[in-house]
């Protein structure tokens, strides 16, 4: 029969010492999962309150459609020629993304 040599381990940890590195090791996780979903749900709290702010400036405009909007038009004699000319989707208009998967 063969004759095995065991050498003890050079650390040793007790399981107070196991369940306190356990324990810092968990706190850390969880303080940096905690400090994320802190900078998530405050980026959504100040997206839906800025969208509240400019629906509630849209309702007090006297002029809520863009065809009617002196200003814009005048933009656009000036500078796009007509809406949907290719320099005007180039520059105003923007391609729909889908971040709510980001929750």
């Amino acid at each position: 029969m063969a004759k095995y040599d065991y050498v003890e381990k050079a650390v040793k940890v007790t399981r107070r010492e196991f369940l306190a590195i356990l324990g810092v090791g968990a706190a850390f996780l969880f303080s940096g999962a905690a400090l994320v979903s802190n900078v998530v749900f405050d980026r959504n709290k100040y997206i839906k309150m800025r969208a509240a702010g400019i629906y509630k400036d849209d309702e007090k405009s006297p002029k809520r459609q863009s065809h009617n909007n002196k200003g814009l038009n005048d933009m656009y004699a000036r500078f796009a020629g007509e809406p949907l000319s290719p320099l005007a989707e180039e520059l105003f208009h923007t391609h729909y993304i889908d971040r709510s998967k980001l929750l």
